[in-house]
């Protein structure tokens, strides 16, 4: 299983805007470093209720959360009394949005998740459309790269544990973000911290690794009147934690969306306790970056 934190508030963000982004991009090919599984046995704890289950408890009262694919997605994974059975990974999102109109090239170096993923795409009847890579998704995705150009519309999603970590190809994921962007390819990055002082450092660093360059960046920290110092986004959804998405070469409605479904997010969560029960909300921010 190759995403641990599957479900928690941190994924919720990331798979909502996601699902939006390819729903409405609609690219021929679609591209992932990290994969990760296509669907996890939803686990019934603390953090995954306050993350998609509370998330689908609520979101039919907000008119953007209600109408997002993600949602659409999670509800076909609640068949019993809208209890989440199990939660769909990233490539179950972009499989079931995209069908046999794309092509797919999944990367992640976890078996388990390789395995999950062939599976899936052959149950879905679009296995001749998915390639999946059991390596390194950085060195993979640059060789996409350098290849022969092609005219096909792409969207990479990259998603890393450690983007700092370099592969065997000597790229990081947030060089290989660079590529891509520099490579008019669309792009989703996914980023964590767990210090308010970190807050947006993803758009900060490419942007500095590509120069003068067009960034969005929607950003969700979770707060609480008393939140002071770090938290730990890795072990739980924590006061001065949060988590990102950075978009480059998409259109202005892709854009609005994420942003509209950001705004929204956080109002689902108003007055909502955190997972260990103290008081606590949520502060979302929409940046450009140029």
């Amino acid at each position: 299983m190759g995403n641990r934190h599957f479900g928690r508030l941190a994924d919720v963000w990331k798979h909502l805007s996601l699902a939006q982004v390819i729903h409405l991009e609609r690219p021929n090919r679609y591209w992932e470093s990290h994969a990760g599984s296509a669907l996890y046995p939803m686990v019934d704890d603390p953090e995954r209720r306050y993350g998609a289950q509370h998330f689908l408890d609520v979101s039919a009262g907000f008119p953007h959360l209600s109408g997002s694919q993600y949602r659409k997605q999670l509800i076909a994974m609640a068949p019993d009394l809208g209890r989440i059975g199990h939660y769909p990974g990233s490539p179950m999102i972009a499989m079931c949005e995209l069908g046999s109109t794309a092509s797919y090239l999944f990367c992640d170096l976890d078996d388990v998740s390789v395995v999950d993923v062939r599976i899936t795409a052959d149950q879905l009847g679009i296995s001749s459309a998915v390639e999946v890579v059991p390596s390194d998704g950085m060195t993979t995705l640059h060789g996409e790269l350098t290849a022969e150009a092609s005219t096909d519309k792409t969207l990479a999603h990259i998603d890393p544990y450690d983007p700092h970590a370099r592969g065997p190809a000597g790229l990081s994921a947030l060089e290989l973000a660079a590529e891509v962007i520099g490579s008019d390819i669309g792009l989703l990055y996914w980023y964590g911290y767990s210090r308010p002082a970190d807050r947006m450092w993803a758009p900060r660093e490419l942007r500095g690794l590509r120069g003068s360059v067009d960034l969005w960046c929607g950003d969700v920290m979770v707060m609480s009147d008393a939140t002071a110092g770090a938290g730990d986004l890795g072990r739980a959804t924590t006061p001065g934690t949060g988590f990102g998405i950075v978009c480059a070469n998409m259109s202005p409605g892709s854009l609005l969306a994420c942003e509209q479904l950001g705004e929204e997010l956080v109002a689902a969560y108003e007055g909502v306790p955190l997972p260990g029960g103290h008081p606590g909300y949520l502060d979302f921010k929409a940046v450009r970056v140029a």
